[in-house]
């Protein structure tokens, strides 16, 4: 089974629909959706947990958790919602404020798996009264936050770029902080990397069965090349097939619970 860990619902018109539609040209069978708010031109939560209501065998609801907004009891309100795991991004401190804490603590409770967003934020519209702060992202704000909370489940988006070595530093340090590879297809952090870059910062022995495979898609015309992409970048590395059959969706399936 491929499992998209980290793709985005746009405000295209019958995105859903029309999504599942083309999940089999991109080789994919199921795909986590989630929002980083209404300023990316992402829907909002309630709009993805109906797409997954309505199509539950394709689409797996991500809900935003936005840190310094929404209060601790969103998190057990969500899960008791459906959503299978959560977002954050854009925090108003850095992800180890301790403000946050009680946020962190309702996740781990719940068993569901967070994907945090790591490394330099894309520059969008600026919000009133928000204030966007790359570093609060760093991959090295999320250690406090596992060692404090061990049952936690932790994906650190876009390998923390550009901060590489404290995201696959974490990941080999946490059992319970995992990584995705995603950027934009076109020409992101990924455009000048070569396998010996992923061979250096995955070098102990089981360091991809903390990668997961991740498309970030903003658009539905982005689905496939992106998809596309990943290929190409994992097939030049000349992994065992065990090994990239977990980064494709055996690792994400245990920690979203898929059997």
């Amino acid at each position: 089974m491929i499992i998209d860990f980290h793709s985005h619902f746009s405000n295209e018109e019958g995105f859903a629909d029309r999504l599942v539609e083309l999940l089999p040209q991109a080789g994919i069978d199921r795909i986590c959706l989630c929002s980083a708010g209404g300023q990316f031109g992402h829907a909002p939560n309630d709009v993805i947990l109906a797409a997954a209501h309505k199509y539950p065998e394709q689409i797996i609801a991500l809900a935003l958790v936005e840190l310094g907004i929404d209060q601790p009891d969103v998190v057990h309100r969500y899960a008791a919602q459906g959503y299978v795991g959560f977002k954050i991004t854009n925090p108003k401190a850095a992800y180890d404020d301790e403000a946050f804490f009680p946020l962190y603590e309702g996740m781990e409770r719940t068993g569901l798996p967070l994907l945090a967003h790591t490394g330099i934020l894309m520059r969008v519209a600026a919000q009133p009264g928000r204030r966007t702060n790359s570093n609060w992202m760093r991959p090295i704000c999320l250690d406090a936050v596992l060692r404090t909370f061990p049952a936690l489940n932790i994906v650190g988006a876009h390998m923390g770029a550009p901060w590489h070595e404290e995201a696959s530093m974490l990941a080999r340090m946490h059992p319970n902080f995992y990584l995705d590879l995603t950027g934009a297809w076109w020409g992101g952090w990924r455009a000048n990397k070569t396998p010996g870059f992923y061979r250096y910062h995955f070098f102990w022995e089981g360091a991809w069965d903390k990668v997961l495979f991740g498309t970030d898609g903003l658009a539905l015309k982005e689905l496939v090349p992106s998809k596309q992409f990943h290929d190409g970048m994992i097939a030049s590395l000349d992994l065992p097939k065990e090994t990239v059959d977990k980064i494709y969706g055996g690792t994400a399936a245990r920690l979203l619970g898929i059997r």
